[in-house]
């Protein structure tokens, strides 16, 4: 009998370690993808991008997301832990947000500047 509320003990101990520690790493995936500040279609700066243009759920490679092509608008942009410039872009066809490496663009009129950098997002 002893023994079974030992082993009960055990693993109430580990099933509420798991739950305190799964959290801290769904939080750490998400900060690694994290969603652009908002994109305003009509004030945001415009631009182009290649045919097949990844628009990702974070500033990274790594991160996931769909595929673009054409008009966007983009509010402003990101230097991520790689140096690589990204922007948090509206797409026009699809009216989402997400981020778009910098290569990828074909036409874009803004400046690389602290006006326009994402700051505190």
């Amino acid at each position: 009998m002893a023994r079974r509320i030992v082993q009960a003990a055990l693993v109430s101990v580990s099933a509420v370690g798991a739950l305190l520690i799964a959290p801290a790493q769904s939080n750490a995936v998400a900060s690694a993808c994290p969603a652009p500040p908002p994109v305003d279609g009509f004030y945001g700066y415009q631009g182009s991008v290649k045919s097949s243009t990844p628009l990702r759920s974070g500033p990274a490679s790594t991160c996931g997301g769909s595929y673009i092509s054409g008009a966007v608008a983009v509010s402003c942009w990101y230097a991520n832990s790689a140096g690589n410039i990204w922007y948090a872009t509206m797409h026009y066809g699809t009216l989402q947000d997400g981020w778009v490496y910098g290569g990828n663009f074909t036409a874009l009129d803004m400046t690389l500047d602290d006006v326009n950098y994402c700051d505190g997002w």
